[in-house]
C-alpha cells in the first residue's frame, strides 16, 4: 500500500496533504499527545485509514482504523482463517 508520507531529517516537516507530508524519521515525546487527523478517512487495498500528524514536531503516520472484509467474501465466499492471519505449519 502506497503512502503520501515521506520520512526524511533532511527537509523541514511538511503537510502538503493530499499530495504528500514530510515528516522526521522519529517522533518526538510531543507526539503523545498533539497528533490531529489529517484530511478524511481514506480506503485503498481492503484497509481503511487516516494520516496523523503532531501538531509541533510535525511526525506523522498513517493510522489504520478497519480491515474491510468485503474484500474476502468478494473473492470467494469460503476461505481458509489459517491464510489470513499467516498460520503455516
Amino acid at each position: 500500500m502506497a503512502t503520501i508520507i515521506e520520512y526524511t531529517d533532511q527537509k523541514r516537516p511538511a503537510n502538503k496533504y493530499p499530495n504528500r507530508i514530510i515528516s522526521p524519521r522519529t517522533p518526538g515525546p510531543c507526539c503523545y499527545s498533539k497528533m490531529e487527523q489529517i484530511g478524511v478517512e481514506q480506503h485503498e487495498e481492503g484497509w481503511s485509514f487516516i494520516y496523523k500528524r503532531c501538531k509541533k514536531c510535525g511526525f506523522a503516520v498513517r493510522h489504520v482504523t478497519a480491515r474491510i472484509s468485503q474484500v474476502f467474501t468478494k473473492k470467494c465466499p469460503r476461505f481458509d482463517h489459517h491464510q489470513l492471519v499467516g498460520f503455516h505449519n
